[in-house]
């Protein structure tokens, strides 16, 4: 095998890298998993944040955008949760509804039923995702939320009967996660 010797003032000062990250390229990326069981009370028409499912970023420039995904799973106490819907607040501020909404149930995303008139053993869910313009380089929190037309009982991870230990009644995972992207 021969032996190749450079001189080094034959090899050019390298030109071809990047030297900027291009449009729509991740800058971050943070998650908060929740594979905890819990339940919690929910008032009527109220934008209510669901236990645990938050995460805090800070953007590094006012410009870049926040692309938010949420993964709920579990369980509301009435028997046809139709009238419920999924969103988002951005610190204390509801974000990604619709601009106009009389008084129709605003949200992302509807909840996900698996079977309408089955109220303790089989969970619904709702997967949705919504890109901000936070325009901020401060920390700012995201925070799952859930509008429910009445009062009633959210679980979280779980079926509403959480004791029973049968193949029947489904354990799961609930995630909220955001990427900061260039615009």
């Amino acid at each position: 095998m021969a032996l190749i010797k450079l001189n080094n003032q034959s090899i050019s000062a390298v030109s071809a890298l990047p030297t900027a990250i291009s449009t729509g390229s991740v800058l971050q990326v943070k998650q908060t998993y929740v594979n905890t069981i819990s339940s919690q009370s929910l008032s009527a028409t109220t934008w209510t944040p669901i236990t645990g499912l938050e995460i805090s970023i800070t953007p590094s420039s006012a410009s870049n955008k926040i692309l938010i995904f949420v993964e709920w799973c579990g369980e509301h106490s009435e028997a046809n949760p139709h009238n419920t819907t999924f969103g988002l607040k951005r610190d204390s501020t509801d974000i990604g509804l619709p601009s106009s909404f009389g008084n129709r149930q605003p949200g992302i995303a509807p909840i996900n039923i698996s079977h309408g008139n089955n109220a303790d053993s089989t969970p619904e869910n709702a997967t949705y995702n919504f890109l901000d313009s936070p325009n901020t380089t401060s920390a700012i929190t995201y925070k799952a939320c859930i509008f429910s037309q009445g009062s009633n009982t959210l679980y979280n991870n779980s079926t509403k009967t959480t004791g029973n230990d049968s193949i029947d009644y489904e354990r799961l995972t609930s995630s909220i996660t955001a990427m900061e992207v260039l615009p």
